[in-house]
């Protein structure tokens, strides 16, 4: 059993990796839209692997009998 003081920790890391994700997108589809395909494809991966940081966190919460919470 996960501790609250670690679930809600973890918790926070969970939104953090999330915004970073969101980020990496939005700036992402700037760089396509603006003819930037490199620097798309290189933000596209990134925003995957921040959120790949996000799944495994939320697993690791739920699969030791926390709550994960994911933000909006």
């Amino acid at each position: 059993m996960i501790s609250k003081k670690i679930e809600k920790l973890l918790n926070q890391q969970i939104a953090m990796e999330s915004d970073s994700s969101q980020f990496y997108l939005a700036m992402a589809s700037w760089a396509e839209r603006s003819g930037y395909n490199g620097v798309s494809a290189f933000l596209y991966r990134h925003s995957d692997e921040e959120r790949q940081h996000m799944l495994k966190l939320i697993k690791f919460v739920n699969e030791r009998g926390g709550v994960s919470q994911l933000p909006p």
